[in-house]
Protein backbone atom coordinates (compact mmCIF):
# COMPACT_ATOMS: atom_id res chain seq x y z
CA UNK A 1 0.00 0.00 0.00
CA UNK A 2 1.86 3.58 -1.28
CA UNK A 3 0.12 5.69 1.29
CA UNK A 4 1.12 3.50 4.06
CA UNK A 5 4.63 3.11 2.97
CA UNK A 6 4.80 6.91 2.34
CA UNK A 7 3.44 7.44 6.15
CA UNK A 8 6.17 5.01 7.48
CA UNK A 9 8.71 6.88 5.13
CA UNK A 10 7.68 10.17 6.78
CA UNK A 11 7.87 8.56 10.48
CA UNK A 12 11.26 7.21 10.23
CA UNK A 13 12.60 10.92 8.52
CA UNK A 14 10.63 12.34 11.47
CA UNK A 15 12.51 10.09 14.19
CA UNK A 16 15.63 10.46 12.75
CA UNK A 17 15.54 14.20 13.13
CA UNK A 18 13.91 14.12 16.80
CA UNK A 19 16.44 11.02 18.10
CA UNK A 20 19.39 13.20 15.94
CA UNK A 21 18.08 16.51 17.91
CA UNK A 22 17.71 14.33 21.76
CA UNK A 23 21.15 12.27 21.34
CA UNK A 24 24.76 13.38 21.19
CA UNK A 25 26.77 12.29 17.78
CA UNK A 26 30.11 11.18 17.86
CA UNK A 27 31.81 14.44 18.41
CA UNK A 28 29.80 15.65 21.18
CA UNK A 29 30.62 13.23 23.16
CA UNK A 30 34.03 13.07 23.02
CA UNK A 31 32.71 16.90 24.14
CA UNK A 32 30.73 15.36 27.11
CA UNK A 33 33.70 13.11 27.76
CA UNK A 34 36.08 15.96 28.15
CA UNK A 35 33.78 17.68 30.47
CA UNK A 36 33.37 15.34 32.50
CA UNK A 37 37.14 15.48 33.41
CA UNK A 38 37.40 18.87 32.42
CA UNK A 39 39.65 21.21 34.86
CA UNK A 40 37.56 23.72 35.83
CA UNK A 41 34.78 20.51 37.13
CA UNK A 42 37.74 19.53 39.09
CA UNK A 43 38.81 22.88 40.95
CA UNK A 44 34.65 22.80 41.59
CA UNK A 45 34.42 19.62 43.20
CA UNK A 46 37.54 20.78 45.36
CA UNK A 47 35.68 23.89 46.53
CA UNK A 48 32.88 21.85 47.14
CA UNK A 49 34.26 21.16 49.95
CA UNK A 50 34.41 24.38 51.49
CA UNK A 51 30.71 24.47 53.97
CA UNK A 52 30.03 27.73 52.07
CA UNK A 53 29.97 26.90 48.63
CA UNK A 54 26.33 26.21 47.28
CA UNK A 55 26.96 22.88 46.41
CA UNK A 56 23.50 21.84 44.49
CA UNK A 57 24.76 23.98 41.83
CA UNK A 58 27.37 21.23 41.38
CA UNK A 59 25.78 18.80 41.99
CA UNK A 60 22.82 19.95 39.26
CA UNK A 61 25.24 20.65 36.79
CA UNK A 62 26.90 17.02 37.39
CA UNK A 63 23.26 15.46 36.95
CA UNK A 64 22.45 17.38 33.99
CA UNK A 65 25.72 16.58 32.12
CA UNK A 66 25.53 12.85 33.13
CA UNK A 67 22.25 13.03 31.98
CA UNK A 68 23.07 13.60 28.19
CA UNK A 69 22.65 10.77 26.40
CA UNK A 70 24.46 9.72 23.59
CA UNK A 71 23.69 7.68 20.50
CA UNK A 72 25.26 7.45 16.67
CA UNK A 73 24.61 3.96 15.60
CA UNK A 74 20.80 4.22 14.51
CA UNK A 75 20.13 3.92 10.62
CA UNK A 76 17.65 4.64 8.38
CA UNK A 77 17.67 0.45 8.32
CA UNK A 78 17.23 -0.48 11.83
CA UNK A 79 13.76 1.75 11.85
CA UNK A 80 12.37 -0.36 8.62
CA UNK A 81 12.66 -3.06 11.24
CA UNK A 82 11.69 -1.48 14.10
CA UNK A 83 10.19 1.59 15.58
CA UNK A 84 12.44 1.99 18.26
CA UNK A 85 16.29 2.81 18.16
CA UNK A 86 17.54 -0.77 19.10
CA UNK A 87 20.62 1.01 20.43
CA UNK A 88 19.17 3.59 23.44
CA UNK A 89 15.79 3.35 22.89
CA UNK A 90 14.92 6.11 21.95
CA UNK A 91 10.90 7.09 22.73
CA UNK A 92 9.65 10.65 21.65
CA UNK A 93 6.75 10.62 24.20
CA UNK A 94 8.70 9.48 26.82
CA UNK A 95 11.28 12.41 26.69
CA UNK A 96 9.45 15.00 26.03
CA UNK A 97 9.46 17.99 28.12
CA UNK A 98 6.09 19.96 27.12
CA UNK A 99 2.72 19.81 28.98
CA UNK A 100 1.03 20.10 25.85
CA UNK A 101 1.70 16.67 25.39
CA UNK A 102 0.34 14.10 27.29
CA UNK A 103 0.30 10.36 26.84
CA UNK A 104 -3.43 8.70 27.75
CA UNK A 105 -2.85 6.31 31.05
CA UNK A 106 -2.81 2.84 29.49
CA UNK A 107 -1.72 3.90 25.82
CA UNK A 108 1.17 2.89 23.54
CA UNK A 109 3.41 6.54 22.93
CA UNK A 110 2.53 7.11 19.78
CA UNK A 111 4.19 10.05 17.19
CA UNK A 112 2.28 12.73 16.09
CA UNK A 113 3.15 13.36 12.30
CA UNK A 114 0.70 16.55 12.03
CA UNK A 115 0.61 18.68 15.27
CA UNK A 116 3.95 18.06 16.76
CA UNK A 117 3.98 19.26 20.24
CA UNK A 118 7.11 17.47 21.45
CA UNK A 119 9.20 19.72 23.44
CA UNK A 120 12.86 17.65 23.03
CA UNK A 121 15.99 18.35 24.60
CA UNK A 122 18.43 19.66 22.23
CA UNK A 123 21.80 17.48 23.89
CA UNK A 124 24.22 19.28 21.73
CA UNK A 125 22.74 22.93 22.91
CA UNK A 126 22.68 21.81 26.54
CA UNK A 127 26.28 20.80 25.94
CA UNK A 128 27.34 23.96 24.74
CA UNK A 129 25.23 25.80 27.86
CA UNK A 130 27.14 23.08 30.45
CA UNK A 131 30.43 24.36 29.13
CA UNK A 132 29.56 27.54 29.16
CA UNK A 133 28.40 27.19 32.66
CA UNK A 134 31.66 26.08 34.21
CA UNK A 135 33.03 29.18 33.19
CA UNK A 136 30.45 31.56 34.65
CA UNK A 137 30.05 28.74 37.83
CA UNK A 138 34.01 29.35 38.27
CA UNK A 139 33.80 33.10 38.04
CA UNK A 140 30.95 33.09 40.37
CA UNK A 141 32.50 30.91 42.92
CA UNK A 142 36.05 32.35 43.04
CA UNK A 143 34.26 35.87 43.56
CA UNK A 144 31.91 34.82 46.25
CA UNK A 145 35.57 33.28 48.51
CA UNK A 146 37.03 36.75 47.82
CA UNK A 147 34.21 38.97 48.69
CA UNK A 148 34.06 36.49 52.22
CA UNK A 149 37.25 36.92 52.84
CA UNK A 150 37.07 40.19 52.35
CA UNK A 151 34.70 40.83 54.95
CA UNK A 152 35.45 41.89 58.08
CA UNK A 153 33.36 38.78 59.99
CA UNK A 154 36.15 36.79 58.75
CA UNK A 155 39.57 39.07 58.90
CA UNK A 156 40.26 38.02 62.78
CA UNK A 157 40.03 34.13 61.82
CA UNK A 158 42.75 34.92 58.57
CA UNK A 159 45.07 36.67 61.18
CA UNK A 160 44.97 33.47 63.20
CA UNK A 161 46.44 31.15 60.41
CA UNK A 162 49.87 29.85 60.42
CA UNK A 163 52.24 31.48 58.23
CA UNK A 164 52.41 29.46 55.30
CA UNK A 165 48.17 28.62 54.90
CA UNK A 166 47.53 32.57 55.43
CA UNK A 167 50.47 33.03 52.51
CA UNK A 168 48.22 30.61 49.92
CA UNK A 169 44.88 32.79 51.50
CA UNK A 170 46.80 36.38 50.86
CA UNK A 171 47.66 35.84 47.38
CA UNK A 172 44.33 34.68 46.83
CA UNK A 173 43.07 37.73 47.69
CA UNK A 174 45.68 40.06 45.96
CA UNK A 175 45.70 38.13 42.43
CA UNK A 176 41.49 37.90 43.03
CA UNK A 177 42.38 34.53 41.16
CA UNK A 178 42.58 30.97 42.32
CA UNK A 179 45.87 29.52 42.43
CA UNK A 180 46.91 27.28 39.38
CA UNK A 181 47.23 23.99 41.67
CA UNK A 182 44.57 24.02 44.22
CA UNK A 183 45.99 21.59 47.07
CA UNK A 184 44.39 20.31 50.13
CA UNK A 185 46.29 22.88 52.47
CA UNK A 186 44.35 26.03 50.29
CA UNK A 187 41.16 24.30 50.80
CA UNK A 188 41.86 23.67 54.55
CA UNK A 189 43.49 27.14 54.57
CA UNK A 190 39.88 28.83 52.97
CA UNK A 191 37.81 26.48 55.11
CA UNK A 192 39.50 27.53 58.48
CA UNK A 193 38.84 31.18 57.74
CA UNK A 194 34.91 31.02 56.37
CA UNK A 195 34.20 28.82 59.25
CA UNK A 196 33.01 31.64 61.27
CA UNK A 197 30.63 32.26 58.94
CA UNK A 198 27.16 30.15 59.01
CA UNK A 199 25.25 28.79 55.35
CA UNK A 200 22.30 29.08 55.03
CA UNK A 201 20.61 27.21 52.15
CA UNK A 202 17.03 28.48 50.49
CA UNK A 203 15.79 26.75 47.81
CA UNK A 204 14.14 28.51 44.96
CA UNK A 205 10.98 26.71 44.95
CA UNK A 206 10.78 27.54 48.99
CA UNK A 207 11.39 31.02 48.49
CA UNK A 208 8.43 31.39 45.83
CA UNK A 209 6.48 29.46 47.93
CA UNK A 210 7.20 31.95 51.01
CA UNK A 211 6.62 34.96 48.83
CA UNK A 212 3.41 33.80 47.10
CA UNK A 213 1.50 33.17 50.68
CA UNK A 214 -1.56 34.52 50.93
CA UNK A 215 -1.70 34.76 47.34
CA UNK A 216 -0.67 37.67 44.67
CA UNK A 217 -0.89 40.05 43.10
CA UNK A 218 0.78 41.86 46.28
CA UNK A 219 2.06 45.44 46.53
CA UNK A 220 6.12 46.24 46.83
CA UNK A 221 5.57 47.12 50.55
CA UNK A 222 3.62 43.87 51.11
CA UNK A 223 6.28 41.58 49.16
CA UNK A 224 9.22 43.23 50.57
CA UNK A 225 7.31 42.08 54.32
CA UNK A 226 6.53 38.72 53.35
CA UNK A 227 10.50 38.33 52.01
CA UNK A 228 11.83 39.91 54.90
CA UNK A 229 9.70 37.66 57.42
CA UNK A 230 11.24 34.78 55.35
CA UNK A 231 14.28 35.82 56.27
CA UNK A 232 13.67 36.10 59.74
CA UNK A 233 12.13 32.47 60.29
CA UNK A 234 15.36 31.22 58.27
CA UNK A 235 18.01 32.80 60.03
CA UNK A 236 16.59 32.71 63.65
CA UNK A 237 18.61 32.42 66.48
CA UNK A 238 21.55 33.58 64.33
CA UNK A 239 24.15 36.62 64.27
CA UNK A 240 23.14 38.11 60.91
CA UNK A 241 26.54 39.26 60.34
CA UNK A 242 27.63 35.40 60.27
CA UNK A 243 24.77 34.60 58.08
CA UNK A 244 25.38 34.22 54.24
CA UNK A 245 22.55 32.94 52.38
CA UNK A 246 23.05 30.22 49.63
CA UNK A 247 20.49 30.21 46.65
CA UNK A 248 19.84 26.47 45.60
Amino acid sequence: NLKLLNLKREFISTYLALHAKARLGVNEDKRKTGLMGDERLKVLQKLSAIELMPRQHLTDFQNRLAGLKSCFALTEQELDATPVCPHCNFRPAAEVQSSKFQVPSGSAPTLNLEHSNFELINAAAVLDQLDDQLDTMLADWTAALISNLEDPTTKGNLDLLKPEPKKLVNGFIKKRALPDEINQDFIHALGEVLSGLQKVPVKIANLRTALLSGGSPVTPAEMKKRFEEYLDELTKGKEPSKVRIVLE
